[in-house]
């Protein structure tokens, strides 16, 4: 299975905070006002694409199924994953101004958990438990963890 590369990881992190910084501005969580920002800021990609033209066509395809009102992609897995990143990070960038939420439970599928590196990652502790993140993060996951859900954490939902 290809992966994200470093650059590639870092241009969709800068896509995320551009999508999330929109989605805030906008004050509703809209998968296709993340999207276009997203996308502006070269955050679509496809693991492992050398030249980047696989990547540009994603991107094109991505806001085309959006304005289509198309929440999923099951015969495309690089479209699938990206719609659902803009589903999830459009909530996600609402809950940056939620003071009830401290952070996002990562849940994987169990076939992701099979991978060591992933199994490691699902365990991690940044101070709010294991497999929780700071809602301030961003986290781009590689194309194993595809299925995985973020699911908001409060202060109750933390264990002394």
């Amino acid at each position: 299975m290809a992966v994200f590369r470093a650059r590639q990881v870092a241009r969709i992190r800068d896509g995320v905070v551009a999508g999330r910084n929109a989605v805030r501005a906008w004050g509703k969580a809209d998968a296709h006002v993340f999207a276009r920002a997203f996308v502006d800021a070269g955050g679509a990609q496809v693991p492992g694409d050398p030249d980047a033209s696989a990547s540009a066509a994603l991107a094109k395809r991505l806001l085309k199924a959006l304005g289509n009102g198309e929440p999923a992609a099951p015969d495309d897995p690089d479209l699938n994953r990206e719609l659902q990143r803009a589903q999830a990070e459009a909530q996600w960038a609402l809950s940056l101004d939620d003071d009830h939420v401290v952070g996002f439970l990562l849940d994987l599928p169990a076939t992701a958990l099979e991978n060591p590196t992933v199994e490691a990652l699902a365990h991690q502790s940044q101070g709010l438990g294991p497999g929780v993140f700071r809602k301030a993060d961003v986290l781009v996951l590689q194309p194993e963890c595809d299925g995985a859900r973020f699911i908001p954490i409060s202060e109750h939902d933390i264990e002394c």
